[in-house]
C-alpha cells in the first residue's frame, strides 16, 4: 500500500512527457504497486487564469476519484483567488492547494503569498511547494532557472501559524531544520522522498531521526521522473517497519484527511 504524494498530469511545453494523461498515469502507478496518488494539473503553471487548469483537473479525474486526490493549483496575484480556492474546495473536492512562486512570478514574502497561505489553512488545507518541477540544469531556455530553498519555504510557514507545507522536489539536511537544541526550525514542514540522497537509506533515516518520521512522504515525480528510484529508497530506509508504513501512506491519509489506499 504505497500513496504517491507528488504526481502531475498535463503537457509539459518544453520536452516530451510520456504518461502525462490520467488514464496513463494511473496505469504507470498501478504497475509499479501504488495504489493512489495526489496529482497537480501542469497546465495550472503556464495558464494566465490557473482555475482553468483546477476545472481541467476536476474533470479529469472525476471517474477516478477512488485513486487520484486532487491538488488545486492558484496563483495569488490573481484577483479572483479567493473565490477559485472556495470553488476548488467546495465545488470540485481537490484537497489541497499547490503554490508555484517562480513559475507565477512572485517572492514568498510577498503579502498575497501570506494571504492564500491564511486562507487554506483556515480551510485546513495542506499547501505543496515544489522547490523545482524539473532539473534546472537541462532546462529549456524559456524555462526558469530558479528554486525555491527550504530556508525560504520554512520563514514562509513560520508566517501562518498552524500552516502545513509540503516540500517537494528538494533535499535537506538536519542542520536545515533542526535547532541546536533539537528543536524543529519549521514545525510546519513536509517533505517527499524523490529526491533526497540516500545511501541505501542511511540518509533518510538520519532525517527521520532528527526530525520525525511524520514529516516525510513517499512522492516519485511521475510521470516527469522514474518511480523505481523512490521505490528503492523507501525499501531501504533503515527503519521499523511500522515507519516505513507511515511514510508509503499513512503521513499522506492523515495529511489530506482522505483514505488515501482503500
Amino acid at each position: 500500500m504505497i500513496f504517491d504524494i507528488n504526481t502531475a498530469t498535463g503537457h509539459w511545453p518544453f520536452r516530451r512527457v510520456p504518461n502525462q494523461t490520467i488514464p496513463l498515469l494511473r496505469c504507470l502507478l498501478a504497475e509499479r504497486g501504488i495504489g493512489g496518488a495526489a496529482v497537480a494539473n501542469t497546465h495550472a503553471l503556464f495558464y494566465k487564469n490557473c482555475q482553468d487548469a483546477n476545472l481541467e483537473l476536476a474533470e479529469a479525474i472525476a471517474d477516478d476519484a477512488e485513486f487520484f486526490t486532487g491538488v488545486a493549483t492558484l496563483n495569488p496575484l490573481y484577483a479572483a483567488w479567493e473565490r477559485d480556492l472556495v470553488t476548488c474546495t467546495e465545488e470540485l473536492g481537490l484537497k489541497a492547494l499547490r503554490l508555484v512562486p517562480r513559475y507565477h512570478d512572485y517572492g514568498l514574502d510577498a503579502p498575497e503569498a501570506k494571504a492564500i497561505l491564511a486562507a487554506a489553512t483556515d480551510l485546513n488545507l495542506p499547501v505543496f511547494i515544489p522547490a523545482r518541477v524539473v532539473d534546472v540544469r537541462q532546462r529549456h531556455w524559456m524555462d526558469t532557472e530558479q528554486q525555491v530553498s527550504v530556508e525560504e519555504i520554512g520563514r514562509f510557514s513560520l508566517g501562518v501559524p498552524g500552516s502545513r507545507i509540503v516540500i517537494t522536489e528538494s533535499t535537506v539536511s538536519v542542520p536545515e531544520l533542526v535547532n541546536d537544541d533539537g528543536t524543529l526550525k519549521y514545525p510546519g514542514l513536509y517533505f517527499e522522498i524523490s529526491r533526497m540522497p540516500s545511501a541505501y537509506g542511511q540518509t533518510i533515516a538520519g532525517l527521520l531521526d532528527a526530525v520525525g518520521a511524520d514529516r516525510f512522504l513517499f512522492g516519485s515525480g511521475a510521470p516527469f521522473k522514474e518511480i523505481l528510484p523512490s521505490l528503492l529508497k523507501l525499501d531501504t530506509i533503515d527503519c521499523a517497519e511500522d515507519t516505513r508504513r507511515r511514510i508509503a501512506h499513512e503521513n499522506a491519509r492523515t495529511l489530506l484527511e482522505t483514505n488515501t489506499c482503500s
